[in-house]
C-alpha cells in the first residue's frame, strides 16, 4: 500500500507546528519564568522510492514505429524536486535503431512521476530481434531506488526490404513486346464508311516473326458469332526508329453499305494472337474495341435519341436509398458489405429543406453528356451544352456533346453524380438535383482543330472552361459557375501551360460578375497503380497528386476521395495539393461504389460490365440507365462540385475564394488515427508523411484528406452567415529566393534521413497577410528522383512533405527542373519570417545536389474565423 505525504499539507503542518514553538521560546525567555525549553526537530520527510514502470507491451514490434513511454513512478511524491538519471544498453544501437526524448526524468515537487519518449525506428535492414535495456542511473533529490530498477523492451525485427528501382512500376523493365497504339478513331469523314480506326503496331527490334494486324466487326458484343474481317495486315519488326514509328500506320475502315438500321455493332482491332476475351469491361492486351449503334437510316447514332420511361410506382427516386454517400446507413450499395453509417456528404438538412443548387450552372468538361437523359434531361434539356466534333459526324448537333459509343460515358455518369434530377419516380438523384446543366466534350474536336502554334493546349479545352463566349462554332462556357473536371495527366517535373494558367486567373476574376468561377478537379486514382519498388511505397502511394502538371495551382479546387467506410479510397492520389475528399467509394463487389446514372438503355454503358452488380436484369435498372460500380475521384470532384452548387444556391454573391474558405473551414476531419509514416536511414529518422497535423492558425491537414470531407450542411450554414467577398483581394507575392550567402549546389546525402536543408525568408508582405496557397519552385540535379523527398516547413512551425519519395512518375527520371508543387497545408498562417525546405534522398546508388530554390506566397490581407 503506498503511503503519500501531500506536499501542502505537510508544508502547513511544518509552519503551524514552528508557530507554536516559536510562540512557547518567546514566552519562556521573557514572561513565563521557568527553564528555557529546546524546540522538538521535525522529522525528515519520507525518502521517494523511484520504480521504472515499463509499457503496457514490452515487446515492440519495428514495422509498426512504435512510441513507447518509459515511466519513473515516485512513492511517496517527492517532497523536492527529483531528477531520475536513466542508462541505455542493450544489443539495439541507440541513435540508429531507437532515439530517447532524454537522459533523465525530471519530477517537480509534489510530483509521483514522470517519463521519456522512446522512438522505435523501422529501418528495414535485416538484423534480428535486439533489445533495449534501461536502467535507474543517478539519482538526486530526497529519493531511492526501489526494486524494479530496470526495464527490458524487445523489439521485434521488421520486415527487410530493398528498393527495386529500374522501371515506372518497381524493378527491373520488362523486355519488350508487341504493342497497339490507337491513334485515331471516330466518324470517318467518307460517306461511303461509318468509322475509321486508326492504330499504329510497334514490334520490338529483336523480334524474329511478323505479327498479324486483324480488324473485325461483329454483332454480337463478344466477338463469338457473327464476325467480319475489315482488313488483316502482316506487320514486319523494323530495326529501323522511323520505321517503328511511322511505317506502320494501319487503318481500319468500316463501310456504311454493311451496316442494318437500328442495329448495334462492336469493332475491334488486335494484334497477334486472338484476344482471349472481349466484351464491355474486358480487358485484354494489344485490343482496341468498342461498340455503337445504327439509326434508321443505317447511319452511325451521333445524337441523343429521347428514351420514353414510365416513372415507378412508389415515385421518388428507387435508387435514393442505395446512394450512400448521399445517407449512409451502412447499405450495401449493391456490393458484397455495407460501409459506416455516417461516412457520406453530411446532407440530410440540405436534402430535407430542398438545397438543390437552384439558379447555379454547372459544366461537366467531359467526353460527353447525355442530354436526352431521362434523369438528366430536367437540368440539362435548356440548352447551352456544346459538341465540339459535330463538323465531322454527319447529323450532329453543336449543341449536343452526344458520345457514339456503347461501352459507357464518362461524362454522363459524372454528371449523374453532381445533377441527376430529384424526386422523378427514376434512379437515383444529384448532390444538386435542381442546377442547371451543360456538357462540353474538347477531345471530340481535338482532330479537327487547326491548332495555334503558340498554345499548348488545344483551343477546345479553353473554350470549354471559361474562355468560350458562344457564336458560331464556339461554346458559351462564359456563362458557367462551377467547371468540373474529371480528366487529368501525369508528368515528369512539368508545370502547367501559360495558357491554362491565364485561363484559370481570367475565370477566377471575371466570371460570375467578378465573382469568379469555380474549379472543381478529380486529383486522379494513381495511388495504386504500381508494383510497389519498397514496402513503404504502399503507405505513400505511386503517383502523387502534385505530378499532374495542372494540379499545382491556387485557383483550383483539387479532390481526393473516401469510400463507405470514411477512409481513403483505395486508389485515390495523395498530395499537399488536395484542398477536400469527395465520396468516390471502391469496386462496387467487395464495397460499395458510386451510384449514378449511365448511358441510357440496356445495350449501351457501364451496366454491361462484369463489375457492376445494379445490370438490367435488376427490377430497379430495368432499362439499363444507371450503375452502380462508378468510381475514382471522377466521382469525388462531381459530388463536391454539386455541393458547392448547393452552397452558391444559398447565398449566390459568395466569390470563388469564399466558397473554397467554407469548404475548409466546415471540413470533417475522417481516419483521425492515421499514423505518419516514418523510418531511418542510415540511422536518421525521416517523415515521409506527417498524419493529421494543425497549423499555426488552426487548420488541420492531411496529404490523404486536404482539409478532409466535404459536410454540406455546415458548409450551407456558414455560407447563410458569411459575408461574401471579406477574404480581401487574393495577392501574389513576387518570388522569395535563397540568402545571398547560401551555398549551392547543396549535396544531398546518399539513402540518409538527416537530408540536406535550406532556409527562404519570406520578409516585407503587409503584417495582416493570410496565407492562401504556397508554391514551391525547386530544381535538383539528380541521377534518379524517384529517391527524393522533399518537405517544406513554415515560420509557424507547421511541416507539410510536397513530393514524397518513391514517386513512381519520376522514376528514372534525373532530378527536378523548375518543378513547382503547391501545398494548401498552411492555409491562413502567416507568411513572414523563415521557410525551411528539406530534401532526403532515401534509396542508395543514385546521388545529385540541390541546385535551386524559390518561394511564392498566393496571400490576402485579412484575420480568417
Amino acid at each position: 500500500m503506498r503511503t503519500a505525504w501531500p506536499v501542502p499539507l505537510l508544508k502547513g503542518f511544518r509552519e503551524a507546528v514552528s508557530g507554536v514553538l516559536a510562540a512557547g521560546a518567546l514566552c519562556s525567555l521573557a514572561a513565563c519564568g521557568g527553564e528555557p525549553v529546546s524546540p522538538t526537530p521535525l522529522p525528515p520527510p519520507p525518502e521517494a522510492t523511484v520504480t521504472l514502470a515499463a509499457p503496457e507491451s514490452s515487446t515492440l514490434q519495428e514495422s509498426d514505429n512504435p512510441r513507447v513511454r518509459l515511466t519513473a513512478e515516485l512513492d511517496p511524491h517527492a517532497y523536492d524536486a527529483v531528477t531520475v538519471g536513466l542508462n541505455f544498453g542493450g544489443s539495439a544501437a541507440r541513435g540508429s535503431d531507437y532515439a530517447v526524448s532524454g537522459d533523465t526524468i525530471e519530477v517537480p515537487p509534489g510530483g509521483s512521476s514522470g517519463s521519456v519518449v522512446i522512438d522505435v525506428y523501422r529501418d528495414f535492414v535485416q538484423e534480428g530481434d535486439e533489445t533495449i535495456e534501461v536502467s535507474l542511473g543517478s539519482l538526486t533529490g530526497n529519493a531511492k531506488a526501489g526494486e524494479t530498477s530496470s526495464v527490458t523492451l524487445q523489439l521485434l525485427d521488421g520486415e527487410a526490404a530493398m528498393f527495386e528501382k529500374g522501371s515506372a512500376n518497381g524493378g527491373d523493365e520488362p523486355e519488350a513486346g508487341p504493342e497497339l497504339i490507337l491513334l485515331a478513331y471516330g466518324i470517318a469523314d467518307d460517306p461511303e464508311y461509318a468509322l475509321v480506326v486508326i492504330v499504329l503496331p510497334q514490334l520490338p527490334s529483336g523480334l524474329a516473326e511478323p505479327q498479324l494486324l486483324v480488324g473485325q466487326w461483329s454483332t454480337d458484343s463478344g466477338f463469338a458469332n457473327d464476325v467480319h474481317t475489315i482488313a488483316t495486315y502482316e506487320i514486319m519488326p523494323a530495326d529501323d526508329p522511323f520505321e517503328q514509328l511511322f511505317g506502320n500506320i494501319r487503318e481500319f475502315r468500316l463501310p456504311v453499305s454493311e451496316l442494318a438500321p437500328g442495329e448495334h455493332y462492336f469493332i475491334r482491332a488486335y494484334l497477334g494472337s486472338e484476344p482471349p476475351s472481349t466484351g464491355p469491361g474486358m480487358e485484354s492486351e494489344n485490343q482496341f474495341y468498342d461498340g455503337f449503334a445504327t439509326n434508321a437510316e443505317g447511319r452511325v447514332v451521333v445524337r441523343c435519341e429521347t428514351r420514353e420511361r414510365g416513372p415507378s410506382a412508389g415515385g421518388g427516386d428507387p435508387l435514393f436509398v442505395y446512394q450512400w454517400h448521399l445517407g449512409n446507413t451502412g447499405q450495401t450499395a449493391f456490393a458484397d458489405r455495407g460501409g459506416l453509417a455516417g461516412a457520406d456528404l453530411s446532407m440530410t438538412d440540405a436534402i430535407a429543406l430542398g438545397r438543390h443548387g437552384a439558379g447555379v450552372k454547372l459544366a461537366v468538361v467531359d467526353t460527353g453528356l447525355e442530354i436526352c437523359h431521362p434523369d438528366l434531361a430536367a437540368n440539362a434539356g435548356a440548352g447551352g451544352s456544346f459538341n465540339f466534333g459535330f463538323a465531322r459526324a454527319p447529323g450532329a448537333a453543336s449543341h449536343d456533346p452526344f458520345n457514339f459509343s456503347l461501352l459507357g460515358d464518362h461524362g454522363t455518369s459524372v454528371a449523374g453524380i453532381a445533377a441527376a434530377a430529384a424526386n422523378n419516380g427514376r434512379g437515383g438523384r444529384g448532390v444538386a438535383p435542381e442546377v442547371s446543366l451543360v456538357g462540353f466534350n474538347p477531345t471530340s474536336g481535338i482532330l479537327d482543330e487547326e491548332q495555334d502554334p503558340d498554345l499548348a493546349l488545344p483551343t477546345a479545352f479553353l473554350q470549354s472552361l471559361g474562355a468560350g463566349e458562344g457564336g458560331d462554332g464556339a461554346p458559351d462556357s462564359a456563362s458557367v459557375d462551377i467547371f468540373n473536371m474529371s480528366f487529368g495527366s501525369v508528368a515528369q517535373s512539368e508545370n502547367p501551360a501559360e495558357e491554362f494558367v491565364r485561363l484559370l486567373q481570367m475565370g477566377t476574376t471575371r466570371l460570375r460578375g467578378g465573382r469568379g468561377a469555380l474549379y472543381v478537379k478529380a486529383a486522379g486514382n494513381g495511388f495504386d497503380e504500381c508494383e510497389p519498388a519498397h514496402p513503404l511505397q504502399r503507405e505513400l502511394g505511386c503517383v502523387n497528386g502534385n505530378t499532374d502538371p495542372d494540379q499545382n495551382l491556387p485557383w483550383l479546387i483539387n479532390v481526393g476521395g473516401f469510400n463507405a467506410d470514411d477512409v481513403k479510397s483505395s486508389f485515390s492520389a495523395a498530395g499537399a495539393n488536395l484542398w477536400v475528399v469527395g465520396p468516390a467509394g471502391e469496386d462496387g463487389l467487395d464495397a460499395p461504389a458510386m451510384i449514378t446514372t449511365d448511358q441510357a438503355g440496356a445495350e449501351a454503358g457501364y451496366s454491361q460490365y462484369p463489375q457492376n452488380r445494379l445490370t438490367s436484369a435488376h427490377s430497379l435498372n430495368r432499362d439499363g440507365d444507371y450503375v452502380s460500380a462508378f468510381g475514382g475521384t471522377s466521382s469525388a470532384a462531381p459530388a463536391v462540385a454539386g455541393a458547392t452548387a448547393v452552397v452558391l444556391g444559398v447565398n449566390p454573391d459568395l466569390t470563388w475564394r469564399d466558397v473554397k474558405h467554407i469548404l475548409a473551414a466546415t471540413a470533417r476531419k475522417i481516419d483521425p488515427g492515421i499514423a505518419e509514416v516514418r523510418a531511418a536511414f542510415n540511422g536518421a529518422p525521416y517523415v515521409a508523411q506527417h498524419g493529421w497535423r494543425s497549423n499555426a492558425a488552426g487548420y488541420e491537414f492531411h496529404n490523404w484528406y486536404g482539409f478532409g470531407a466535404v459536410d454540406v450542411d455546415a458548409a450551407v450554414s456558414m455560407a447563410a452567415v458569411h459575408v461574401a467577398g471579406s477574404l480581401g483581394d487574393l495577392a501574389e507575392s513576387e518570388w522569395f529566393e535563397l540568402a545571398d550567402d547560401a551555398v549551392l549546389p547543396l549535396v544531398i546525402p546518399d539513402a540518409d534521413g538527416a537530408g540536406a536543408s535550406a532556409v527562404i525568408e519570406v520578409s516585407d508582405l503587409p503584417e495582416a497577410a493570410r496565407i492562401e496557397a504556397v508554391v514551391l519552385e525547386i530544381t535538383i540535379e539528380h541521377t534518379n528522383a524517384f529517391d527524393l523527398g522533399v518537405s517544406l516547413r513554415s515560420p509557424g512551425g507547421m511541416e507539410n512533405v510536397v513530393n514524397p519519395p518513391l514517386n513512381a512518375v519520376l522514376n528514372e527520371f534525373p532530378g527536378m527542373q523548375n518543378w513547382r508543387l503547391l501545398s494548401n497545408a498552411f492555409y491562413g498562417e502567416n507568411p513572414g519570417g523563415n521557410w525551411t525546405v528539406h530534401v532526403a534522398d532515401i534509396a542508395a546508388g543514385d546521388v545529385g545536389s540541390l541546385t535551386g530554390l524559390r518561394l511564392k506566397i498566393f496571400y490576402a490581407e485579412h484575420f480568417m474565423n
